[in-house]
């Protein structure tokens, strides 16, 4: 991960959500600014951990409304971040799922918490 210019991107999200003159939507980008929050003060360079049975699915999804993180990853590049994307392939869906919740539980562990654009 390279630079982030957190409190730009969630002044952008707030923006856009100042701008919007529909309910639902204003609602929608004010939960992700709530994760966008999180990021402040992280010293730790991983922002997400997932898993997925389809590697271009998930990256078209994280590119779109469809991925919960779409609008903190789009108000963070908007604002000039630098973010790197990793993975791991897996032979089978169900070590996929294991590696990602071994993963999560590592991140818990160190930092007591979920990464930070990560909800459950």
């Amino acid at each position: 991960m390279g630079k982030l210019n957190v409190d730009e991107a969630i002044e952008f999200l707030r923006d856009l959500c100042g701008r919007a003159r529909w309910h639902e939507v204003k609602a929608f980008v004010s939960s992700r600014v709530e994760r966008l929050e999180r990021l402040r003060g992280s010293r730790c360079p991983v922002l997400y951990i997932g898993s997925t049975g389809n590697l271009r699915g998930r990256c078209r999804d994280l590119a779109g409304k469809r991925h919960t993180v779409f609008l903190a990853l789009l108000a963070l590049l908007a604002t000039g971040a630098e973010i790197d994307y990793g993975y791991k392939t897996t032979s089978l869906r169900s070590e996929a799922i294991s590696l990602e919740h071994e993963l999560k539980e590592r991140y818990r562990r160190l930092h007591g918490a979920n990464p930070p654009l990560v909800e459950i």
